[in-house]
């Protein structure tokens, strides 16, 4: 009787068994099915969603060209805006100019006539426009921004006596491209001074030979270092009238200069060529006028900001002024 119950049992076992083994297989197919299906759909989407990127990435690209157009059609705007600006400057002063000799008695009014109607408001401006080399990156700066830039050197020229007759005829600075580049340069520097928020605008005493185009252009250089009684390093102040007495007859160069920690100098030293341990500038005292010029009769006490790495400081904006 046991063995006869031991081979039902076991009859019956195999027989769950290949049940449950037959239930199981079925299962896998329908798991197998499901997630096949699944995946299917996932890589449809992700195929769908890398399709879509690309698109995007087609069309930003396409948006930075349009923008990258328009940047520069903006320059050439600019460019034109300011030729016209500093045109009409011109007519209007010598307009003013023929009035007052009208007025004094000094011109009679058929010649004054005659002079008005040979001016010329157009000019030469499509010739200054169309030749002008985008590469070189000097635009003018528009009328507001001349006038508040204007007023801001006047008050501080106005305020030595002997300079109020100086007039400002044109403002240049850089485009937006190219002021982007150095001031990447600039800011990096900046960052690596033991104070980088301590910045400054100044006035840049140097220039000569057309030294201050180029360095408007292309930004300041190991070569524009020069050798004063302080050391050798670029000088820069805050006062233009300074600023004049060792720039080129006619021009000043106004800059954005990082001064971090500055220390306080007194004793000359033209062989200084890095400032004291744990600062990034000098201060300077009074220092002779190291050329000729048609300001240098003049002295002013002004103290000097010394920087020793042409990176530290940035140009701003080229001013053409006359006596």
């Amino acid at each position: 009787i046991n063995a006869e119950y031991g081979e039902c049992l076991s009859s019956g076992t195999v027989s769950l068994l290949r049940e449950m083994s037959s239930s199981l297989g079925d299962d896998i197919k329908r798991w197998r099915s499901a997630s096949v299906e699944a995946y299917q759909t996932q890589l449809s989407c992700l195929e769908r969603m890398r399709h879509e990127i690309m698109l995007l990435r087609t069309t930003v690209s396409s948006q930075e060209t349009t923008i990258n157009s328009l940047t520069n059609e903006i320059d050439r705007l600019r460019l034109s805006k300011g030729v016209c600006e500093r045109e009409f400057r011109e007519y209007r002063a010598q307009v003013r100019a023929m009035l007052s000799r009208l007025k004094n008695g000094k011109e009679d009014l058929e010649t004054a006539e005659s002079e008005i109607m040979s001016l010329s408001l157009v000019g030469h401006k499509d010739s200054l426009v169309n030749g002008h080399d985008m590469e070189n990156v000097v635009i003018m700066i528009g009328e507001e921004e001349f006038i508040d830039l204007e007023d801001e050197i006047r008050s501080a020229i106005c305020a030595v006596p002997s300079y109020k007759s100086i007039r400002i005829t044109s403002i240049e600075k850089q485009n937006a491209e190219r002021s982007a580049v150095l001031r990447n340069v600039y800011k990096a520097r900046c960052n690596a001074l033991r104070d980088p928020n301590m910045t400054m605008k100044l006035y840049y005493c140097g220039g000569k030979g057309g030294t201050l185009h180029r360095v408007l252009k292309e930004g300041f250089q190991a070569k524009d270092m020069v050798v004063g009684d302080f050391g050798v390093g670029m000088y820069f102040t805050q006062n233009p009238v300074r600023a004049m007495q060792y720039s080129e007859p006619g021009l000043l160069l106004q800059c954005e200069v990082g001064i971090g920690m500055a220390e306080s100098v007194l004793k000359m030293d033209q062989t200084r060529n890095r400032p004291p341990v744990g600062f990034d500038s000098i201060l300077t005292g009074e220092r002779d006028v190291d050329h000729i010029g048609i300001y240098s009769h003049q002295r002013h006490n002004e103290l000097q900001y010394l920087v020793f790495d042409s990176n530290q400081a940035v140009p701003l904006y080229l001013i053409y002024f006359t006596v």
